[in-house]
């Protein structure tokens, strides 16, 4: 005889047959498998409770991916679900490249900023180099000259060597 009698089962079988039984009598109890509902009913109850069962949840069945409820399966369009997650996601997108060209700005000012630093940097060491080669050619122009009298002098007193000295 079934464990499930007092709920109206009426099978007998062998007790070997039993798990069997058990995983298929319409009496057995089970709980409702909508998350959230936690309600116990007969097998048999099973697929009239699942049509009611205010936690019952599903993925909408044209794939657009909306998790649909009872109570807006009905009125539920995949084309206005896509076209509300299009628009979310183009805001989205717009969003983000607005967020880079702010970046992006950020960086070319600041690019132009170091290039005028530079700039700036090579001006002065251009400057730095231009006096030191003015020092150093009023070092050399006043050796150049001292080496120019010896050599007119050298040139006054040996007139056979005509050798010109930079």
């Amino acid at each position: 005889m079934c464990r499930n009698a007092q709920q109206g089962c009426r099978a007998t079988f062998p007790l070997s047959n039993e798990y069997l039984h058990i995983s298929n009598c319409p009496y057995e109890w089970q709980l409702c498998p909508h998350e959230g509902c936690g309600q116990q009913v007969l097998r048999k109850d099973a697929q009239a409770h699942d049509q009611s069962c205010s936690h019952w949840r599903q993925l909408c069945p044209m794939g657009c991916g909306t998790l649909l409820v009872r109570e807006n399966q009905a009125q539920h369009n995949c084309y206005r679900e896509l076209h509300q997650r299009y628009v979310a996601e183009r805001r989205r997108q717009r969003a983000i490249a607005a967020n880079l060209r702010r970046k992006m700005q950020r960086m070319q000012s600041r690019m132009a900023q170091i290039r005028r630093q530079i700039n700036l940097m090579c001006e002065s060491l251009e400057v730095g180099d231009l006096e030191a080669e003015e020092g150093e050619g009023t070092a050399w122009t006043d050796a150049n000259a001292t080496s120019r009298s010896s050599n007119r002098h050298r040139h006054t007193n040996s007139s056979s060597s005509r050798v010109r000295h930079i």
